[in-house]
C-alpha cells in the first residue's frame, strides 16, 4: 500500500457523523492502516495548532472502524467543503505550509493509506443532526450500487417522511468517485452509541416493506461498516 502523502491534503471539515445537514456540499473519505493509532492523534494534535490548520474552515473527524469486512483498513478520515473554492483555498494553503509537509511526513510513519472516496450532498436527510451529542458516535454507512438514483431518492424520502422519530440521523449521499469499487451511493446513519444504533434497526422504519419493494430491483448492497468516532479537531 502507499504511504499517506497528498492525498490528505483536503483535512478540513465535518465527518459522517455530522451530516444530517441540507446544504449543498462535497467531501472525500481517507481509509488509512494505521500501525500506531496514538501516533496518529498525536500527529493530527499537533498540525490542529499550525496556522494552517487554523486558517481552515469547519473540522476534522477520525472514525475507527469496528466492522470493515475485508478491507484493511482500521480508521478513517472524512472531510467535507462548504464549497469548491473553500477546497480549492486549502489545497493551494497547504500545498506550501512547512506545517502541512511535517504532519504528512509524521503521518506517513505511522499509517499508510488503503483507500479514498469522494463524495456529494444530495440534501436529503432525516433527523436532528444537534442530538448527536456523544464525542463517540457510533456510525452505520452503507455503500450501495444504485441504478435509477432519482427512483431510490423518491423511495428513500417517503420512507424518511413518514413520520419515523428513531433517535437515528440518516444522510443520503452521492459517491462521485470511489475507484474500481462500483459505489453510486451511501446511507450514512449515526447515533450517540452502539447500543442506540443496534436497538433502532432501519426494519423498525415505519414503511420499510413498501420501501423494500420499491428498490430492491434498482439498488445493491456493496458494503456495510459500523464506525465510532475518536476525535474531532477544529479551529479555535
Amino acid at each position: 500500500m502507499k504511504k499517506i502523502s497528498i492525498f490528505i491534503t483536503f483535512l478540513v471539515t465535518i465527518g459522517f457523523s455530522q451530516l444530517g445537514m441540507t446544504q449543498v456540499f462535497f467531501g472525500m473519505k481517507f481509509d488509512i492502516v494505521a500501525s500506531d493509532p496514538a501516533g496518529v492523534v498525536a500527529a493530527m494534535d499537533k498540525f490542529s495548532e499550525s496556522q494552517a490548520a487554523q486558517a481552515a474552515p469547519g473540522n476534522v473527524t477520525l472514525h475507527q472502524y469496528l466492522v470493515n469486512g475485508e478491507n484493511p483498513a482500521t480508521h478513517a478520515f472524512v472531510v467535507t467543503y462548504p464549497s469548491a473554492e473553500a477546497m480549492d483555498a486549502t489545497n493551494a494553503r497547504n500545498a506550501i505550509s512547512q506545517d502541512w509537509a511535517t504532519f504528512l511526513t509524521e503521518l506517513n510513519m505511522v499509517s499508510q493509506q488503503a483507500g479514498t472516496m469522494m463524495f456529494r450532498s444530495l440534501g436529503l436527510n432525516t433527523g436532528d443532526p444537534d442530538s448527536i451529542t456523544s464525542p463517540n458516535a457510533a456510525g452505520n454507512w452503507i455503500f450501495m450500487n444504485v441504478s435509477d438514483p432519482e427512483t431510490y431518492a423518491e423511495a428513500w424520502q417517503e420512507l424518511v417522511a413518514d413520520g419515523n422519530d428513531l433517535p437515528i440521523t440518516s444522510t443520503l449521499i452521492q459517491v462521485v468517485a470511489d475507484g474500481t469499487g462500483g459505489i453510486t451511493h451511501a446511507l450514512i446513519q449515526s447515533s450517540n452509541s452502539m447500543a442506540t444504533m443496534l436497538n433502532n434497526p432501519a426494519q423498525a422504519n415505519r414503511g420499510w416493506d413498501d420501501f423494500i419493494d420499491e428498490v430492491e430491483d434498482i439498488r445493491t448492497i456493496e458494503n456495510r461498516v459500523m464506525t465510532v468516532s475518536l476525535k474531532q479537531w477544529s479551529a479555535d
